[in-house]
């Protein structure tokens, strides 16, 4: 710094220096609480999003497997797959629930526990059902079309739910990521701009002195 400048022009250009500091500081932090947002954001479209819509996808399997077990009858392996449809269902309430997920999800258990229910006084009385039985019906009916339906339903909806959650979270990540671009860009402009300030300081005013 030259020692003929003045001491307005000192504290000028001292002021203009702090002024870059401290942008380089705050931009430094708005672009690092964006990454975090956008990094969290992936982060919970995995672990909230895919491995929920791998959850049902599976459930699903697991009911058509049920509904095929049911119509031959077979209690052992429908128990079997009671089980893994119970491990799926602590796996999948493990996850992030939206309030609307949280309500279908908790229709999805209770129409779960509605049929295992009706499942033990079926097999229990078996025997008795299978003599009253009437040959006229079809044999690809069963008493638990209806349950089996109803939970077909509430996994398609938490389906449908794990989609446009999906695209709400990677939206709002696309958001933060535009305003870091924005926020980057008026940072280089503001910088030209103090940097044209500190060349007009130090050496305009210098050769006017």
């Amino acid at each position: 710094m030259p020692k003929n400048m003045t001491t307005s022009n000192r504290i000028n250009i001292v002021l203009a220096l702090v002024a870059v500091f401290l942008l380089i500081l705050g931009t430094n932090r708005i672009d690092k609480r964006h990454f975090e947002t956008a990094q969290n954001a992936v982060k919970s479209v995995y672990k909230n999003r895919v491995l929920a819509q791998n959850y049902i996808y599976k459930m699903n399997n697991l009911i058509h497997k049920k509904q095929r077990h049911l119509m031959e009858g077979a209690d052992v392996m429908n128990a079997s797959v009671n089980k893994e449809i119970e491990t799926l269902i602590t796996l999948f309430s493990d996850t992030k629930l939206t309030a609307d997920e949280l309500s279908t999800f908790e229709n999805f258990t209770t129409d779960f526990e509605n049929l295992k229910k009706k499942e033990t006084r079926y097999f229990e009385n078996k025997n008795t059902q299978t003599e009253n039985q009437s040959n006229d019906r079809p044999s690809f009916k069963t008493p638990f079309d209806e349950n089996i339906e109803e939970l077909q339903t509430d996994l398609n909806n938490l389906a449908l739910i794990q989609v446009s959650e999906t695209k709400h979270v990677l939206g709002f990540a696309q958001k933060s990521l535009n305003s870091n671009k924005l926020i980057s860009n008026l940072e280089v402009y503001f910088l030209l701009i103090i940097g044209i300030i500190i060349m007009f300081f130090t050496f305009y005013r210098f050769k006017k002195s």
